[in-house]
């Protein structure tokens, strides 16, 4: 593909990405970043990296270890839909985790750019990541130019913040690239650090085994400390992100919304706690919360009436005390 071949296909895929709703897109090359490497050691070493995470370190930093023909990545940012705002005493869910499962939304978008390249010959083959392959997201995105990563460890997108859904196209063609993003506006601002309810931000390496937003997905046994971290949060943790001034215009537009909004981030605990087979699958299982089982929800609520004081979480589990019906990763927590 010739210089002006490429160039007018980034014009294209850009232009019908805007169309389909993706509010940044970059293209950079598929070359290893092994800038990470030292990172991702440290992170393993050290016994912080999450189990989400391949500690196959160059699968994670090099395309072509997956995908040998690999010439082009192109990352593309979507933004998360609006929800409403908690009510005080309910269950928080992170913005991520509303409505249908971004995994899947995401998929469909990314697909259906795929079929109108083909449908336009693109002249090879694409693959996709949408969140669950090993390449990290945001260090490609961040090379194609799409945005900078704040102190806070999320991708910004300049004029849409961080609240954004990140995917990936891997292209056997050579596209000529754009520029790494160079903006760093984050400059003194230490707000996510300060707010950080786990305060692991503003550190090397970032120990994502202590984030809130992990422990509310973690299956193993947390300490008295990171329950009380949990606050509220049943799934997910966007206190980092809510405090960034790169996202207050989402957050007011989030809060003139909310009364309109169809998409509920609060829930009530007792309902989750007490959550059927049959409720999860219709409420949860299509969501990005439902992903690690009803069980984990179920702890998060319980845990957080425990944090709010209420005594029901101590009143369901006696009532319980000799049957079958409370979760296995919920007794740890009996005291």
């Amino acid at each position: 593909m010739n210089f002006l071949d490429q160039m007018q296909w980034k014009t294209k895929i850009k232009r019908w990405g805007q169309e389909l709703g993706f509010v940044s897109i970059g293209f950079t090359t598929a070359e290893p970043i092994n800038s990470l490497v030292p990172l991702l050691e440290a992170r393993i070493d050290q016994g912080v990296s999450t189990p989400f995470e391949s500690k196959e370190i160059k699968s994670r930093i090099d395309p072509k270890e997956g995908w040998h023909c690999c010439q082009t990545v192109v990352a593309l940012a979507y933004p998360f839909p609006y929800a409403s705002i908690p009510q005080e005493g309910k269950g928080v869910i992170a913005r991520s985790a509303v409505g249908e499962d971004y995994h899947h939304f995401m998929e469909q978008k990314i697909n259906h750019l795929v079929e109108i390249m083909a449908n336009n010959d693109w002249p090879g083959t694409i693959r996709l990541q949408v969140d669950t392959g090993p390449l990290i997201e945001r260090a490609f995105a961040l090379r194609a130019g799409i945005g900078w990563i704040g102190r806070n460890q999320n991708l910004i997108i300049p004029g849409y913040g961080s609240f954004v859904a990140l995917a990936l196209l891997l292209l056997d063609q050579a596209i000529e690239p754009d520029h790494p993003s160079m903006l760093d506006q984050c400059g003194t601002c230490l707000r996510c650090v300060q707010a950080c309810p786990a305060q692991i931000l503003g550190k090397d390496p970032f120990a994502a085994k202590h984030c809130v937003s992990y422990l509310t997905q973690s299956k193993e046994v947390l300490t008295p400390e990171e329950c009380e971290r949990l606050g509220l949060r049943v799934f997910g943790c966007d206190t980092c992100q809510e405090v960034c001034p790169h996202n207050q215009t989402r957050i007011e537009e989030e809060l003139a919304f909310s009364s309109d909004a169809k998409l509920q981030r609060g829930v009530d605990l007792m309902v989750t706690l007490n959550l059927t087979k049959g409720e999860f699958q219709r409420h949860f299982k299509a969501t990005a919360a439902g992903w690690r089982g009803k069980g984990v929800l179920q702890r998060n609520a319980f845990l957080a009436l425990r944090n709010l004081q209420d005594g029901r979480s101590r009143e369901w589990l006696n009532e319980r005390e000799n049957d079958q019906t409370v979760p296995p990763i919920i007794t740890p927590y009996r005291r």
